[in-house]
């Protein structure tokens, strides 16, 4: 039981919202015979149970607070004069 909760643990929002997803067209599929609806079921309930997105990882941001930024700007003060 212990082993459930910890994989429970570790979902975030988008693995949550998959299987809900999965979960809603699940049930289309049930109510409508369409295939689409139980393909695309199958797609996200093996995306969230297996938490794969990207292939490769393609998809996710590689943004750390070490990277500096492409262009440098500086802020813009115009002279005040009165």
């Amino acid at each position: 039981m212990e082993q459930i909760k910890n994989y429970f643990k570790g979902w975030g929002i988008s693995r949550i919202i998959r299987i809900i997803l999965a979960g809603s067209l699940g049930g289309a599929y049930f109510y409508n015979g369409e295939f689409i609806y139980l393909f695309a079921c199958i797609v996200l309930a093996v995306q969230a149970i297996f938490n794969l997105s990207c292939a490769g990882g393609s998809c996710s941001a590689n943004y750390t607070n070490e990277n500096k930024p492409l262009i440098k700007t500086e802020k813009y003060e115009p002279n005040k004069t009165k």
